[in-house]
């Protein structure tokens, strides 16, 4: 349907970064909202561990690291289908 450039945030008050990211907008139905694929770690220079639903990248003040659970990630499939 087209692209939207949104600014998106990972981290917290005390450590945290920020870029803006241009995301397609599709119409299908899915249990995610957005998906973040390769143009977004590059961006964050960030590295995905796919096993453990991690996603780590340097930040002002150390490391940020952002994460699930597979039961979550399993909740919002099951809640979608």
């Amino acid at each position: 349907l087209g692209q939207m450039d949104l600014p998106v945030t990972f981290g917290d008050r005390t450590n945290f970064r920020s870029e803006v990211l241009t995301f397609e907008v599709v119409d299908f139905p899915g249990s995610y909202h957005a998906i973040l694929g390769r143009p977004c770690y590059t961006k964050f220079i960030s590295i995905p561990n796919y096993t453990y639903l991690k996603l780590k990248m340097l930040g002002p003040h150390g490391i940020i690291t952002m994460g699930s659970t597979f039961s979550h990630a399993y909740t919002c499939d099951r809640e979608h289908y």
